[in-house]
């Protein structure tokens, strides 16, 4: 695969803990081999979700479903080379400023 794509939330709470963790599972459902769920961390008031695969915009797309379930609309979505460290945000398109993933 040639691009991590990062999920990142805001959160530090045991129920946001879990709520990653469904919405974890849910994309390994609906991303069906295509795009590999790389696994998770959560910490510093943020947690991240990564996704390993060949298209980052197709990726998003087969996530959306999952995403639109979330209690929260507040995430943002970016891309990297898996060799590279500068991200690509494609989520929300508005998004100003630098990600990184701490």
């Amino acid at each position: 695969m040639k691009y991590q794509l990062v999920l990142q939330f805001l959160g530090e709470q045991i129920e946001d803990f879990d709520e990653l963790l469904k919405l974890e599972f849910d994309l390994g459902l609906s991303l069906k081999g295509k795009h590999i769920v790389d696994g998770h961390d959560f910490g510093s008031a943020e947690m991240n979700i990564f996704i390993h695969t060949d298209n980052p915009e197709e990726a998003l797309s087969n996530a959306k479903a999952s995403l639109d379930k979330l209690s929260t609309k507040n995430y943002i979505v970016a891309f990297r080379d898996i060799a590279g460290e500068d991200y690509t945000v494609l989520f929300p398109n508005e998004f100003e400023g630098v990600f990184c993933v701490k």
